[in-house]
């Protein structure tokens, strides 16, 4: 049996259960492992990892996993209402990730605020939520990155 991922959380807010339908399945597992990423991202650097560890190789490799279930899903065909609108968000989710500068992620960010205006079951509308509340945080760090100076290297070691 698939794990569902948020139903509890839906149920707590909703009063629902929603039915699982493949790509509500997928759509769930695709936000669930987006947060579980960003959160790691905020508590993991470098100097978390042995010396020589790529930590920004594996993290690279991670988001490009994530775009591709977000591919897989945005490019699903199925004819009901709701799961075409859970993959036209894993399209702008995917849009959000390959995103180079934060105009883009700004642009990904409205067009999931103008698909979560499509009527929807509360289940679906919270994993919508849940979706642009990972979008903003993407958004909040890809502004912080490009108004952070680039490092200096002085020429010193890690030692010095």
């Amino acid at each position: 049996m698939p794990k569902d991922y948020f139903n509890d959380h839906i149920e707590r807010a909703t009063g629902e259960t929603s039915k699982a339908s493949p790509q509500s399945l997928m759509f769930e597992r695709l936000i669930s492992n987006l947060q579980s990423t960003l959160e790691e991202e905020v508590f993991f650097d470098d100097s978390d990892w042995p010396s020589g560890f790529d930590w920004h190789h594996e993290a690279d490799a991670v988001w490009e996993g994530l775009a591709e279930e977000a591919t897989l899903l945005a490019t699903f065909r199925t004819r009901r209402p709701t799961d075409r609108l859970l993959c036209r968000a894993a399209g702008v989710i995917r849009r959000a990730i390959w995103a180079s500068s934060p105009m883009e992620l700004k642009a990904a960010r409205i067009y999931l605020a103008k698909l979560m205006q499509n009527p929807a079951a509360p289940g679906v509308y919270f994993m919508l939520e849940e979706a642009e509340l990972c979008l903003e945080q993407m958004a909040e760090r890809a502004e912080a990155e490009d108004q952070e100076p680039p490092e200096a290297d002085l020429g010193l070691s890690p030692e010095a």
